[in-house]
């Protein structure tokens, strides 16, 4: 009877042993120390926040709640022995720890990791600034090898199959994204997975797709030099329905679309400058256009805004010292007109035209596209994050003014010298592959003389990207293939009332090397196949 119930003990901890075996070991990453100036402190739980990301391995290395590392880790190990209390303290096999050292431009990077065996394995790495996100990379697929003892081929497969096969995904990532990245532009036949129109006679200025009458079908919206036109999608075939022209002596700089009365039809808002003062206007359009409210002295413009990220009328007037340098207001109607209502808070230099609010987790950024073209990330409470070393939302499209001093009133405009500001193309935040992280999806007009003169404004291609916050700061999820013309518009809707969800952007013709040929519009498509009945997807208004 004993030798039996030993023989049966033996058997249960033989198909025991297997289980124990697989179970997953666990790691630990304690913010890294950041030793330099004041706006990179953010990198410390970037960098925490990256390589944990990198280095979980479902099943197998898990890693600890970054809530419990901070509540039992108040500041940076000095050294190995000081890590290895911590260690044994979390209770984690692996601690994964270190220092970035920010010097000007260049950065010396250390990460240390030890094993259950408290041996330290130190990583020190010297890179660029710019160049800290694909360092770590590097450095996180390091650990996974060697120390981890990853294969490669345990690395996570994708979920999401290829789809629109015009998009591209970013090229230094392996696998696929929800939408196609099979194509390399450089051998790419650029007309596949993509709707085009016909030639328009004008340049665009502006471009939203949205439901005017209510009808529970979008149209498409174009806004030239001097009118609003409207279109719908058919069979394939996109046909004008209305035009009205626009007030004279005005120049139009933003065109968006918003349900101010939450009734089901979208309102169009126009925001312009005469001369150098803003006046806006509201028009709705039921198969006609008609203007609702004129003369309105603000630029308008529509924000989602936080935390419901809801679409919000907002309006801004000019400032004393610097154009669009003046506080930014919720428009309310009192009296059967719109004035300002609430402040809303933003960081310096942000206006109607140049920030995007970004839902991240636990709470939202601020994106703010600066007088440079490139891409300011802010924390929910103003603090500088990061500044993209690319440039975002260019475009030729802008407002001269006379600048005066301070206290003085405005000068003579044919005494003083003359400058011009220029209106960014919009961000719309979304969330197209329906996991717990939005995407920014932004154009990329690209010009080599653009580049080289602030006031070169003709771009001759461009591309649309999806950009996301890693951490760190904002890397590329796909683009588009090259572009050829000047990106004015676009955006995310379902162009043709087909119930897939559709990235339309509308391209001005260029001008030639000589810049004397004549601005044509083409609207470009590329459906994303994404179903809008599962809720996934965000509309943005625009």
């Amino acid at each position: 009877m004993f030798k039996r119930l030993l023989a049966s003990l033996a058997v249960l901890l033989l198909c025991a042993a297997p289980a124990l075996a697989q179970q997953a070991k666990t790691f630990a990453v304690l913010p890294f120390g950041v030793h330099g100036p004041q706006e990179y402190q953010y990198l410390s739980q970037g960098i925490q926040s990256m390589l944990t990301t990198r280095l979980t391995w479902p099943d197998n290395f898990t890693p600890l709640e970054a809530g419990k590392v901070k509540k039992s880790v108040a500041t940076p190990p000095a050294d190995a022995a000081s890590a290895e209390k911590i260690r044994q303290t979390l209770g984690v096999d692996y601690l994964v720890w270190g220092s970035l050292t920010v010097m000007g431009q260049e950065c010396s990077l250390d990460v240390n990791t030890i094993d259950p065996a408290g041996a330290n394995q130190p990583r020190p790495v010297q890179t660029q600034l710019n160049q800290v996100i694909p360092t770590l990379e590097t450095v996180a697929a390091d650990i996974n090898a060697q120390v981890f003892k990853r294969p490669e081929t345990a690395k996570a497969q994708p979920v999401a199959k290829p789809m629109n096969e015009s998009l591209i995904v970013n090229e230094t990532q392996t696998g696929t994204a929800y939408s196609n990245p099979s194509l390399k532009y450089q051998e790419a036949d650029t007309s596949m997975g993509r709707w085009r129109s016909q030639t328009l006679p004008f340049a665009s200025r502006g471009m939203v797709v949205c439901d005017g009458d209510g009808d529970g079908k979008n149209e498409v919206f174009l806004m030239t030099d001097n009118s609003l036109v409207a279109y719908r999608v058919t069979n394939g075939e996109m046909r004008q329905v209305a035009e009205m022209d626009l007030p004279r002596n005005r120049n139009y700089v933003r065109l968006n679309s918003i349900d101010i009365n939450r009734d089901g039809r979208h309102e169009l808002v126009v925001a312009s400058a005469i001369d150098q003062k803003p006046s806006s206007l509201i028009a709705e359009f039921n198969g006609k256009f008609s203007i609702t409210e004129d003369n309105i002295p603000y630029f308008l413009g529509v924000l989602n805004m936080p935390p419901a990220f809801t679409p919000t009328l907002v309006g801004q007037g000019v400032g004393k010292t610097k154009y669009m340098q003046s506080s930014i207001h919720q428009m309310v109607k009192s009296g059967g007109k719109f004035e300002l209502g609430p402040a809303i808070s933003l960081p310096m230099g942000g206006n109607v035209f140049n920030v995007t609010f970004l839902p991240v987790e636990n709470g939202h950024q601020i994106l703010m596209i600066d007088d440079y073209d490139r891409m300011r990330v802010f924390s929910s409470t103003g603090s500088l994050l990061t500044v993209t070393e690319e440039t975002y939302a260019g475009s030729n499209l802008g407002v001269e003014y006379h600048p005066a001093a301070l206290g003085l009133k405005a000068p003579d405009a044919k005494q003083s010298p003359q400058y011009t500001v220029y209106i960014p193309l919009r961000a719309i935040p979304c969330n197209l592959d329906r996991d717990n992280r939005f995407e920014l999806v932004i154009s990329r007009n690209i010009s080599v003389s653009a580049q080289l003169f602030s006031n070169y404004r003709d771009y001759p291609q461009g591309e649309m990207h999806s950009l996301y916050w890693d951490g760190v700061g904002m890397s590329l999820q796909w683009k588009t293939a090259r572009i050829k013309g000047t990106i004015a518009d676009y955006a995310l809707a379902d162009i043709d009332n087909d119930g897939a969800l559709d990235l339309v952007v509308s391209i001005n013709s260029h001008t030639g090397m000589a810049g004397t040929a004549r601005k044509k519009t083409t609207v470009v498509a590329y459906p994303l196949d994404q179903p809008q009945s599962d809720g996934g997807i965000q509309k943005s208004d625009q």
